[in-house]
This record gives C-alpha cells, sequence and structure tokens, in this order.
C-alpha cells in the first residue's frame, strides 16, 4: 500500500503526463480540475421498431407498407425529449462554423497567443486563465489583446479584422484554469456564443474552435465526447491502495490533494486541439457552448492525443457573476505554494517556527517552480498543544497562525505581512523578478483592496520594521535572515548570535558510512534551511537506525552522537561531546564561507550556560583530538578525512596543524615573486578563492638569487623549499600572522584577527618545540603585525620595513 506521502510522487508523475497545456507560445499548462457527474441514462435506440395499436371504428385501417413506412420514419424514444423542449434540430459542423468562428476570438499576451470566445454581445469573453497569466498587469490588474475575424464572402473561411481591442480580466480562477474579460469600446453587434442549457453527455458530437499555432487560424476540430467526470477519481482508481481502513484512508487524502490541485469538472473529447487552441469553444451539435478547450494529453508509446475541455457546469457557475470593476488577481499562497508540505526550524531552535509548500520541479536539477513560507515568528500556532497537528488537517483547515507569508511563482515573489498581529494581511511587497528588491509595495485594506505605498518600493522583501511589536519584530528579524540571504532582509540580527539545537527535529534524514568499515556512523539530515551531519564515533545508536527517516518521527532522546555538524547560509557549527557523557560541552562557530576554523567557541554547561572559551578561537572546526577517549578520536578522525570534512579538520594532531595552513589552505592558488626594492625576491603573494596571503622570507635562506623569469616560485613553494619567517593568511575577513621568532623549528607564534582590516588580534598562541599549542591570553588585543617578536634585530628592521609595504598601518604595531 502506498501512503499519502508517498502518493504526492505519483501525483507529480501523473501530472506531468496530463497537463500538456493547449495554451499558445505566452501560456503554461495548467490543469483543470474536474468533478465526476454520472451520465443520464439511455433511452431506447433510434432504430428500435416501434409498437402501434390498430385503430377501430370508422377510422381507415391503413396498408402494411404505410404502417411500415410510420415505423421508419417515427421518433425514437431517445429523441423525444428535444422535440418536446424545442431545441431544434441539430446543426452540420458548417452551419456551427458560420456562427461560432465569428464569435471565436483570438487573446494575443506578450509574444503568444490563445483563443477566446465571446459569450455576450457586450464584449465579455472567456478564456482560460493560463492564457493570459502572462499579460500586462498593472497593480495586478491584468490586460490582454483581442482580435476578432469574420467570415469571407469569397471563401466562406475567416479572415482577421485590422483593429486590435484591448481587454480588461475582470476575474479569474487558476484551478479551474478560467478567465472572463471584457472587451474595452467593443464594436457594435458582436457576434456571441450562448452558453448550453442542456448537459453534455459522452457520445454526443462536438466540434472545438481554436487558433492552433501548428496550423491555422480559426480551425474547426470535429469529433464526439469520449468521457466527463474529474481527474482526482480517475486518479485514485488508478492508484494502488489496498481495499482496508488503511488505504480507504490512504486514497481519500490523495483525492483530496489532487481536488486541490483540479478543481471542477472535465470533458474528454476526440476534437484533437492544439496549444493555442486553449481557451476556444466547445460546442454542442446546436452551436451551443458546452465547454472551454484546455489541455491535452498524448501516450508517447502509441503517439495518441486525448483533448479536455473545462466542463459547461463549471463555465456557468464561473460566468453567471459579473464584476463592475476589474479585480486584482492575486495568486493564493496556499494553493499554489505546492504539494509538499513540512514544517521547519528556521532559526534553529528546536520549535516550529515556518510552514514550507513547496511545488514539483520539470527536472532533477531544477528549481522549483513555486514555494510558499508561512512564517510563524511568535511560534503560537502550536503553542498548547503536545503534539504537531497532521500537516493535510493544517493545509486542509488553514490553520497555521502565520504573521507573514512569501510566495515565489518561477521568479516573481509575493511578501504579505500581518503587522499589528490581528489576524489579517495589511501589506503586500511584490519582488518582480527575484531581484531583493521591490518593484512596488501596497496597503491591503479590510476588504481586501490593495493601493500604492510608494515608501515600500525598492526596499528589501523581508521588512522586519513593519512590525509595530518590538518583540515581534525581532522574532521575525531573527527567523527571516535565518531563512534567506542578507539582500533579501533589513533585517540586522546576524546569525550566529544564539546556538542553535544540535540535533534538530525537522528534516529528512539518511544514515550512511563515512569511514567505509561497513557499518554506518553518521546521519546527513537536509532541511530547506539548513543541514547537519551527526557523527556517531563509538557507532553506538546509528547502525541500529533505517536508512531514511523523518526526524519528526525519530526518538531524538536515543542519539548519542559524539560530534554534530550544523550549517545555515555561510554559517556553521561544531558541537563537541568531548567527555562521552552523552551532552555536547563546546561549541564552535564559523560565520563566513569556506573559512572553517572558529570565530566564536563556547563552554556549554549542564544548565544550558555557555563561558566564552578564547583558546579554540581561530582554529579548524573539526579537531579530533578534543576528545579525551583515544577511541572516539580515532573514530573521528577515520570519519573526516574525505571531501569537505577532510579541509574542515585538523592535521597531525591538535598542533600547528589545528590552525589554516598559510599555503595548502588556498583553494585555486595563484603565486606571484614579487619585485619590492626594499626586500627583493624575499616576499611570495598567495591569492586563492576567498583568501590571499603573502609569504616572508626575511633571511633570504631560500636562495632566489637568479634571475626571476627562471624562478619557478609555485613550485618552489609546493615543494617546501621557500623558508618563510612570516606568513600571512586571510579568508573572508579572518587573518592570521605566522612567526618563526627564532628561525629553530618552524613557526612558533600565530595571531588570529576577527577583522582583518583593523588587525586586531582576538587570541594568540605559542607553539612549543614539541608542537604543543598553548593559549596566551596576553598576546591579545594588540596588532595582527608585530616585528618586535623577532629575537633577531636584522628580522625586527627587515619585517619593520616590509610590515609598511605589505599592510594598512592599523594593522602594524607602533
Amino acid at each position: 500500500m502506498r501512503t499519502f506521502e508517498q502518493m504526492r510522487g505519483l501525483v507529480w508523475v501523473a501530472s506531468v503526463a496530463l497537463w500538456s497545456s493547449a495554451c499558445g507560445p505566452g501560456g503554461t499548462g495548467t490543469p483543470v480540475a474536474p468533478k465526476a457527474t454520472s451520465a443520464p441514462s439511455a433511452s431506447a435506440s433510434a432504430g428500435a421498431a416501434m409498437q402501434h395499436e390498430l385503430p377501430t371504428g370508422k377510422t381507415r385501417v391503413g396498408s402494411e407498407k404505410l404502417l411500415d413506412r410510420r415505423a421508419r420514419l417515427g421518433l425514437a424514444a431517445d429523441t423525444l425529449d428535444q422535440v418536446k423542449t424545442n431545441l431544434g434540430p441539430p446543426k452540420t459542423a458548417t452551419e456551427i462554423y458560420k456562427t461560432a468562428a465569428p464569435a471565436t476570438v483570438i487573446v494575443r499576451v506578450g509574444g503568444g497567443l490563445g483563443s477566446g470566445v465571446i459569450i455576450d454581445p457586450a464584449g465579455w469573453v472567456l478564456t482560460n486563465h493560463h492564457v493570459i497569466a502572462a499579460g500586462k498587469a498593472e497593480d495586478f490588474k491584468y490586460k490582454a489583446n483581442i482580435l476578432l475575424g469574420k467570415l469571407s464572402k469569397d471563401t466562406g473561411a475567416m479572415e482577421r479584422t485590422d483593429k486590435e481591442y484591448e481587454a480588461q480580466v475582470y476575474k479569474a480562477d487558476k484551478l479551474r484554469d478560467l478567465a472572463l474579460l471584457k472587451i474595452i469600446d467593443p464594436p457594435k453587434k458582436l457576434p456571441s456564443v450562448k452558453i448550453a442549457t442542456v448537459k453534455p453527455a459522452p457520445g454526443n458530437p462536438v466540434v472545438a474552435l481554436g487558433h492552433a499555432g501548428a496550423g491555422m487560424l480559426w480551425a474547426l476540430k470535429s469529433g464526439q465526447i469520449s468521457a466527463m467526470g474529474k481527474l482526482s477519481e480517475a486518479l485514485s482508481q488508478l492508484a494502488s491502495f489496498k481495499d482496508d481502513e488503511p488505504g480507504r484512508k490512504a486514497r481519500k487524502a490523495f483525492k483530496k490533494y489532487i481536488d486541490s490541485k483540479n478543481l471542477g469538472m472535465v470533458i474528454q473529447s476526440t476534437c484533437s486541439i492544439l496549444p493555442g487552441d486553449s481557451g476556444g469553444p466547445l460546442l454542442n451539435a446546436r452551436g451551443e457552448l458546452i465547454g472551454l478547450n484546455v489541455f491535452t494529453n498524448s501516450d508517447r508509446k502509441t503517439g495518441g492525443l486525448l483533448s479536455f475541455h473545462v466542463h459547461l457546469n463549471e463555465l456557468r457557475k464561473f460566468a453567471k457573476e459579473r464584476p463592475k470593476q476589474p479585480r486584482q488577481l492575486l495568486p493564493d499562497p496556499w494553493l499554489e505554494g505546492g504539494g509538499d508540505l513540512s514544517y521547519e526550524d528556521a532559526d534553529l531552535d528546536g520549535s516550529v517556527d515556518v510552514l514550507m509548500m513547496q511545488g514539483r520541479k520539470p527536472c532533477a536539477f531544477c528549481p522549483r517552480q513555486s514555494t510558499a513560507v508561512f512564517f510563524d515568528a511568535d511560534q503560537n500556532s502550536f503553542k498548547t498543544q503536545s503534539k504537531l497537528p497532521d500537516l493535510n488537517d493544517v493545509f486542509d483547515n488553514r490553520d497555521f497562525d502565520a504573521e507573514a507569508v512569501y510566495l515565489q511563482l518561477e521568479r516573481n515573489v509575493l511578501i504579505w505581512y500581518d503587522t499589528d498581529n490581528d489576524g489579517k494581511f495589511d501589506a503586500l511587497l511584490y519582488d518582480e523578478g527575484t531581484r531583493g528588491l521591490t518593484k512596488a509595495g501596497y496597503k491591503i485594506s479590510e476588504d481586501g483592496q490593495l493601493s500604492r505605498h510608494d515608501a515600500w518600493t525598492n526596499t528589501k522583501p523581508f521588512q522586519a520594521g513593519l512590525f509595530a511589536d518590538k518583540a515581534l519584530h525581532e522574532r521575525f528579524a531573527r527567523i527571516a535572515r535565518a531563512a534567506f540571504p542578507a539582500r533579501y532582509t533589513d533585517a540586522p540580527v546576524p546569525l550566529g548570535q544564539t546556538l542553535p539545537d544540535p540535533i534538530g527535529s525537522f528534516g529528512s534524514a539518511k544514515t550512511g558510512d563515512l569511514n567505509k568499515d561497513g557499518r554506518n556512523d553518521a546521519i546527513d539530515i537536509t532541511s530547506p534551511f539548513s543541514k547537519r551531519l551527526l557523527l556517531d564515533a563509538d557507532q553506538s545508536f546509528v547502525p541500529g537506525l533505517s536508512m531514511r527517516f523523518q526526524m519528526a518521527k525519530a526518538d531524538r532522546k536515543s542519539f548519542d552522537a559524539e560530534m554534530a555538524i550544523v550549517s545555515q547560509s555561510t554559517h556553521m557549527w561544531v558541537f563537541y561531546d568531548t567527555d562521552d557523557d552523552h551532552r555536547f560541552d563546546l561549541a564552535l562557530h564559523s560565520p563566513g564561507a569556506r573559512v572553517y576554523a572558529a570565530a566564536k567557541a563556547l563552554r556549554l554547561d549542564a544548565s544550558g550556560g555557555t563561558t566564552p572559551a578564547p583558546e579554540h578561537v581561530g582554529r579548524k572546526l573539526i579537531r579530533p583530538d578534543l576528545m579525551t577517549k583515544k577511541d572516539h578520536a580515532e573514530g573521528v578522525r577515520s570519519m573526516v578525512q574525505r571531501g569537505m570534512l577532510a579541509i574542515m579538520s585538523a592535521k597531525d594532531g591538535d598542533g600547528l596543524g589545528s590552525f589554516p595552513d598559510p599555503v595548502k589552505d588556498h583553494r585555486g592558488t595563484g603565486m606571484t615573486l614579487l619585485d619590492l626594492k626594499a626586500a627583493p625576491k624575499t616576499v611570495v603573494a598567495i591569492v586563492g578563492r576567498g583568501s590571499d596571503g603573502y609569504l616572508v622570507d626575511l633571511d633570504r635562506s631560500s636562495g632566489l638569487f637568479g634571475p626571476r623569469d627562471k624562478i619557478d616560485i609555485t613550485k618552489r613553494v609546493k615543494d617546501d623549499k621557500f623558508d618563510a619567517e612570516f606568513a600571512y593568511f586571510q579568508r573572508n575577513g579572518i587573518a592570521w600572522t605566522f612567526y618563526d621568532t627564532d628561525r629553530k623549528t618552524g613557526y612558533d607564534l600565530v595571531l588570529v584577527s576577527l577583522k582583518s582590516r583593523s588587525g586586531i588580534v582576538a587570541s594568540g598562541y605559542t607553539i612549543a618545540a614539541d608542537g604543543t599549542v598553548s593559549h596566551d591570553a596576553a598576546l591579545a588585543g594588540g596588532a595582527l603585525v608585530r616585528p618586535s617578536v623577532f629575537k633577531s634585530p636584522m628580522l625586527k628592521a627587515r619585517m619593520k620595513t616590509l610590515a609598511g609595504e605589505l599592510f594598512t598601518d592599523a594593522m602594524v604595531e607602533k
């Protein structure tokens, strides 16, 4: 049995097959949702023999031939209703064309076109939503261009008229794929098509009209109705569910989900509509409108084509109410956000603050076509509930108390705000093209009308400052900053000020074998806003877990990880359980992309309190030797030897290798031997991706005395044949200086600055002859570049001279 969650994948597979739109180049296919109706029961056929009773009395009795002729010409039972209702005889396709084709219009939007049908001489036009979706819009009021045609007296075929008319969209229903337009200043005596009063039935002959791009305009396609109903009914029958209580429940949930994507009824016909026919009429044998062309489904194996049309029931209901003014057509994030629902913890504090909805991907590596993010900034949606409600129930009841909603459709973004937290959205910001700047801002009135608010134009889309309440302002700022890049938000709150939950409560998890010993030892947890990697160095709990599972359903109390790596945006945290007491007691934080070293370090006590641990600042994030148990240290070391973990890890113990290497830790390295008059052939400049630095041979012991063009400096450095007494390494704003103060055993002093431009030292370390690193608090606070630390007067003097050429005054000691 497939569960509802598993069936979501089937939905998208079915959608790709079924939602091949019949729109022109200007639109995208949107499935219509159909509703099943039972067809009327069939009566006796027209060819059935009729029973006659012979008259008595003076009435003349006819001959047998006359009775037979009357029987053959008599009305069959299934046509009696037509006679009684005075509907008139059926028309030929040619007759239908003559009356309906002039009422079929071309709807032009952008570079594409679709079809439409005039249903009222006053200029009302029915078409598909997807035909006008890319139309010109001002303040969410859409317009399209309408082209009319007339019958040629010479050929009897349709030909375009010269004038082009502008039409406004008065209402639209994206899920039923319907739109109602009104032509501005329409010509008099517009031809129109009547909406049928008699329901269509399978077997009825029908005619479709439209402007398929693959053929000629005003093309007629004849056929008959093959079937009618609702797509959700058909798909739920095709899907495999067991006939038991869980199976029936899964079928019901699956059908409800499909219903949310495909409302209303459709007609399937054999008319073979094509792209460009979208919005054109489907007509019965009397030339009345019974459907609207909407999409096709083709069978790849046989090449067969099925055509679908919005059903008469939907057209009648939709066209009945005609607004007095064009409506502002805003998308509904609940319906257009997507079918993949999840609870999320954007700020990583362990509580739900986001309901996420994501749409399908058109390909494996493509971005989502739609995403909705509902922000519960004050986290009160489920405050009184001990257990999170089922996501489908939340969706059905719209039961999530969001103070802001982000909706991205393709490349456009809308963000609604409830600035006073009264349960109603009162502000809207619109970012066209996902530029990170609003194209327009609107205030939303009580009745839902939008009015421009120019003060919100060209601002960042995420505006924490819109919230009147300070606490809500700060909460939204933190969540928005955690969920989106800084360029999208005015939120001044930087990440890293608060510690995330190391394990997390949400996300998709899968187990893996990092050290390749045949037993799983790690859990990779992915959510839309973060990634976590839990390392089980002693393999005490991961081997017993399923290969894949959801964290929301996991028993977190059974997790005994020795290390947890949490990444969000450019920030990364590494948590350690150094003494194996089942509690994390050390946290290292790196704020920038590809820094991989701690800018902040905290000791964690059992009560949740924290104290600074400056002895770890500037050192690699992953250091196996921080584990007090030797087997745990070896376990972690065996797990972090590959890929990104290796780049983040200390090499060769916890000595000098616990700092970034001033040569090897550059990425994409380019090296240049500088030609400085004060120190020729002494300084090598290194530039990498996101990093730069210098190597300085102060005593000129590297033997670089030949012509510069004969020196392969890159090879010299990489072969460890450049003897530097000073090195500078900078990556994304954090800088290190390395000193060989006595020219004996390599670097013996390391200074770290968290702000490279100011050059103020945050932590300083001495390295003993045996490689032991000691934190020296007295080294903090001074300048990063210190010629005075060299014991040799010659080296001091040379370093002082070079420092003035290589660094700003702020970075050099006075």
